[in-house]
């Protein structure tokens, strides 16, 4: 029994292990979770999907239209009998069923015009989601930067603490030994005091940059959460290595969709117009209608109840036949009763047919039509100005980018030659105050000045990374830090 308990134990250890990792993010999964996720992608997904069905019925609409409908009349008093179309002093109740159909044979190119134009706002709207995609995938990265500059800021300040422990232990040791003053001590207290309340606030730091990028990723604030850091120490290449200005926005062009998405809106203002304009244009229907009656006072003629028939002699009638006067008589038939017709046979015998077409040209509609033209006209000169700014906008930002990674390359290599020599000048005041020659004060001074190198050292390090990575990302590459 125990060794199967071992054996379960083995098995599901590789399963425990993913699980734990499951945790770790990664810069490129969590791009591509936020790209998936994140409320304005979501928000901008549904709207192409609304851009989807708007085509869909763009194209139904060159399918003819069949509609059928009834309808139930009770008229009063002298009215007309729909089953005779006479006039007649009683009430009656009737019903009608009509079967409609019609196709558009012409119309100005308004449904060939329309289709073309929901195909450009689908494309345009799939486009507007990859660009909020770019978007978010900068921010997550920005945010995934800040929580590792944190954690290496943190472990910096650990290390310091840790340091400044050590030297308090070693003068407490030399007070003890008689070969410093009691007041050597006070600098290094407040100094390991204030590098304690540093390492607690970068820990409250990093949870909060933790928090930032869970809420970023809309996951579950509670659940465990944490990231990988692939960044080492920067490759001598990052340094040196330099882009060209129109190389970089040439590729920018090919890979960023905010261009695409605003000339794609001007190809569907220049669709508008013409969809405008096919409200000047006469347009032809064919259509046809099935349809049918029934009225309650209907009378089934071929069918006469004759029963109580009977003639019946009318008055003489004076009449001069070849010169001779004499009469006539005249014998009408009563007591004939018509029933009601059936309702079935109503239908049946009222049915009709018809087929046509309706010619519909248009010459007065408050000049809506041609209002509508020039609103068109005017919003294609706003898609021309769109397209403009798109340009604008991203050689600007290329630009900004380039801007900055140059001055974060320069600002990184100041750093490192201010890190070199705080820490010279640190081991300077180390040995010093190890010999006497130098009080507290000096060594806690050049251990805060090396502290100062350290964090703009690595704030430096990581903003070099980001603008890099910024770079990469308008060339076409991933963000992933690789």
């Amino acid at each position: 029994m125990r060794l199967l308990f071992y054996l379960f134990l083995a098995l599901m250890m590789p399963a425990w292990a993913v699980a734990q990792n499951d945790t770790e993010w990664t810069l490129s999964e969590a791009v591509t979770y936020a790209r998936e996720n994140s409320l304005q992608v979501r928000r901008l997904n549904n709207s192409t999907a609304l851009a989807r069905l708007d085509l869909q019925q763009s194209r139904n609409n060159r399918l003819p239209s069949l509609n059928a409908g009834t309808s139930v009349n009770y008229l009063l008093g002298r009215s007309i009998d729909p089953t005779t179309n006479t006039f007649e002093a009683q009430n009656i109740f009737s019903q009608g069923y009509q079967v409609q159909g019609a196709v558009t044979l012409y119309d100005g190119g308004l449904l060939r015009n329309s289709i073309r134009q929901s195909e450009i706002d689908l494309e345009a709207a799939v486009t507007d989601a990859r660009v909020a995609g770019n978007d978010v995938g900068l921010l997550v990265a920005n945010s995934y930067l800040t929580i590792l500059l944190t954690q290496e800021q943190l472990a910096n300040a650990r290390v310091q603490l840790e340091l400044i422990d050590s030297q308090l232990e070693n003068t407490d040791a030399q007070i003890r030994a008689g070969s410093l003053a009691a007041a050597q001590r006070f600098d290094l207290v407040a100094q390991q005091a204030a590098n304690q309340r540093t390492v607690v606030d970068l820990e409250n730091q990093v949870q909060l940059a933790l928090l930032d990028l869970q809420l970023l990723l809309e996951l579950d604030p509670n659940q465990d959460f944490s990231i990988v850091n692939p960044v080492q120490d920067l490759d001598e290449s990052v340094l040196v290595s330099d882009y060209d200005l129109q190389d970089v926005l040439n590729a920018a062009r090919q890979t960023q969709p905010a261009i695409r998405a605003a000339e794609l809106r001007r190809t569907s203002a220049d669709l508008a117009k013409e969809v405008a304009r096919a409200g000047l244009r006469p347009t032809i229907q064919l259509f046809a209608n099935l349809s049918t009656n029934y009225s309650s006072i209907a009378k089934d003629f071929a069918n006469p109840d004759e029963s109580n028939a009977e003639l019946v002699q009318g008055p003489p009638v004076p009449v001069n036949i070849g010169g001779q006067e004499t009469t006539i008589s005249t014998f009408n038939q009563t007591g004939i009763v018509y029933p009601n017709l059936a309702y079935l046979n109503q239908l049946d015998q009222n049915f009709s047919q018809a087929i046509g077409m309706s010619l519909n040209v248009p010459i007065y509609n408050q000049n809506r039509n041609r209002l509508n033209v020039e609103r068109a006209e005017l919003q294609r000169l706003s898609a021309d100005i769109e397209v403009d700014q798109a340009e604008n906008q991203l050689r600007s930002d290329v630009e900004r980018a380039l801007g900055d990674l140059r001055a974060a390359r320069e600002t990184y290599r100041a750093a490192e030659v201010s890190l070199d020599a705080a820490q010279q000048a640190y081991d300077a005041a180390d040995r010093r105050f190890s010999a006497g020659a130098a009080n507290s004060l000096d060594l806690t001074t050049a251990a805060n000045r090396l502290e100062q190198a350290r964090v703009e050292l690595t704030r430096s390090k990581y903003q070099l990374i980001f603008n890099r990575e910024v770079i990469q990302f308008y060339l076409g590459q991933d963000l992933s830090l690789n």
